[in-house]
């Protein structure tokens, strides 16, 4: 059990890294807009440490994916998601806050 335990967090901690690695983020950049410290985030990513369902849930709102895409590999984007997901990897930080501002306005 605690192995299969191990699996699942390093699995899940490798999504972590490949979607930190997609957005073009460093570990200090994502672990600040996350809350965490480098050296957490590290573990994370490395399986090391597993988080919280709140985490989880921050992670993956952060992301726009699901829990079950981290936790199996599957089901990588919400149907909300999926369009913007895309688009998402192609902004950087800064362009996508412009971008929220933007939306925030518009919602008035």
């Amino acid at each position: 059990m605690a192995n299969n335990k191990q699996n699942i967090r390093k699995e899940m901690g490798s999504r972590v890294r490949v979607l930190r690695k997609a957005r073009g983020l460093s570990i200090d950049t994502l672990s600040v807009k996350l809350g965490l410290t480098p050296g957490h985030l590290g573990l994370i990513e490395r399986g090391d440490r597993g988080i919280t369902v709140d985490r989880l849930m921050q992670v993956c709102t952060y992301f726009g994916c699901t829990a079950d895409f981290l936790l199996t590999g599957k089901d990588k984007a919400t149907s909300k998601g999926k369009a913007t997901a895309s688009v998402d990897l192609m902004l950087s930080d800064d362009e996508r806050e412009k971008l929220a501002e933007l939306i925030n306005l518009l919602r008035g």
